[in-house]
């Protein structure tokens, strides 16, 4: 609705940037800033704030805005880009993964039905002014995985890798004597552990539920891991709740055997 307003009252269309880009293209987001977020001139002063819009200086360079659902907003690659830039890693990370799936985006204009790839991105570093924001951008991508399903899997994998545990396996198959029991988020075959993000949607969203009760959800999701310790693994689950405090995850994953190169205790963030 904050966005919606500033394209109505403003004078000139604005280009929405950063968080207030992502969210008009769906990228998910982990938390959404109390400004709404436009660019302006290179030529102008850059961080100008007023009326609850944050007026951000462009890249010189940047290819022109895509118009999605009516409004002006930076390219997805560079949407991914400057994200990566200014936020850590569990809140970047998400956005990055969900680019990377290679899906045309909802509202994308008729004549630029495109898809991106890593390359895309690599490519929206080259007007960037500095080289640490360049590396920020690469860390993001290094790590990123299209295989990530949601974006508790993707903040977990950050928080994984923040605290230097090794990194998993993403959606590994698994099957037995009556056949196949599913996939499951997080795999370490070194050290027979499965982790699995259980989001509230799993229990809550028809999509998922699929005409089941969220009980019968519940007793189905039992006999899968029942099935997976018959195999010899140990599964470790956590929910969003966990995630407020990665200290949390990162005591529960050390708890199930996993190893890590950084004690929980640090609260370190990247």
């Amino acid at each position: 609705m904050k966005i919606q307003a500033v394209h109505e009252l403003a004078q000139y269309p604005p280009v929405f940037a950063r968080e207030s880009a992502a969210q008009i293209m769906g990228l998910p987001l982990v938390r959404i800033p109390q400004e709404v977020q436009t660019v302006i001139s290179p030529n102008n002063n850059g961080g100008q704030s007023n009326y609850g819009v944050h007026r951000i200086s462009a890249v010189a360079g940047d290819p022109p805005p895509w118009e999605m659902f009516g409004l002006l907003v930076t390219p997805p690659p560079q949407t991914v880009r400057d994200l990566a830039v200014r936020l850590p890693l569990s809140e970047s990370l998400p956005a990055m993964d969900y680019l990377l799936q290679r899906k045309i985006l909802p509202g994308s204009p008729i004549n630029t039905q495109l898809t991106f790839s890593e390359t895309s991105v690599q490519d929206s570093l080259a007007p960037l002014l500095y080289g640490v924001q360049r590396r920020r951008v690469l860390r993001v991508l290094e790590v990123a995985n299209p295989h990530s399903e949601s974006p508790g899997e993707s903040v977990s994998r950050a928080f994984m890798i923040e605290y230097g545990f090794p990194l998993p396996v993403l959606q590994s198959l698994f099957t037995d004597r009556e056949g196949l029991i599913g996939r499951t988020d997080f795999h370490w075959e070194e050290y027979r552990l499965i982790g699995e993000f259980d989001g509230y949607e799993k229990y809550s969203d028809q999509r998922f539920l699929r005409g089941r009760t969220p009980s019968e959800v519940v007793v189905t999701e039992k006999n899968r891991e029942n099935r997976l310790r018959a195999k010899g693994y140990n599964v470790v689950r956590w929910v969003w709740r966990d995630l407020k405090d990665p200290r949390r995850l990162a005591q529960l994953l050390s708890e199930a055997g996993l190893p890590s190169t950084i004690r929980a205790t640090t609260g370190a963030r990247g």
